[in-house]
């Protein structure tokens, strides 16, 4: 008799999970490794009717692909991180008296903040596509980037509070060109 799939999972992650854990602490820091287990038995969870006999090597599998996803993962966020620091230190570099008070308010602000305005000003995403690859709605992308904008107005004037005066008069321009 075939046991019932909740019942079969159950016996599932009480034989093995402890290995599979082990598995994961080996190759992830202790943090990540609770989360390749979980997310190794969310994938045997959906595929429960394709579980071979051997289920301790196949789960070993599964937490080795979930392993690697996630190493990928933290090397585009560290490489990412990289890339930003370049490109604030060339734009400090290009613009230094404009470039200063938004980097300095930008390394403030925490790293969503960061990121989501990054993707928007800097990668040239559309708001759309920013909350694609943000993983959330467009209606939650526009609040956090509304407040986003906020945090970073608030930390330009903390870090800039007499911004440099514009003469917004027309210039006047003398017969024979000169100003």
């Amino acid at each position: 008799m075939v046991p019932a799939p909740e019942e079969h999972f159950t016996r599932l992650w009480r034989d093995h999970a402890p290995a599979v854990l082990r598995y994961a602490r080996r190759r992830v820091d202790d943090e990540q490794a609770d989360e390749v287990v979980a997310e190794t038995f969310v994938v045997a969870w959906r595929r429960l009717a394709e579980i071979p006999a051997a289920e301790l090597p196949w789960l070993f599998g599964v937490a080795r692909r979930v392993s690697a996803n996630i190493r990928r993962s933290d090397q585009r966020r560290h490489a990412l991180h990289d890339r930003m620091a370049e490109q604030a230190r060339l734009l400090a570099q290009a613009e230094p008296r404009r470039a200063t008070p938004v980097l300095a308010a930008l390394a403030v602000l925490p790293d969503d903040d960061r990121e989501l305005l990054m993707l928007l000003a800097w990668d040239g995403l559309t708001r759309h596509e920013a909350a694609v690859a943000l993983g959330c709605s467009r209606g939650t992308l526009a609040v956090r980037l509304h407040r986003a904008r906020r945090r970073l107005k608030a930390a330009m004037t903390l870090a800039d509070p007499e911004p440099p005066t514009v003469d917004h008069r027309p210039a006047v321009v003398a017969p024979g060109g000169a100003r």
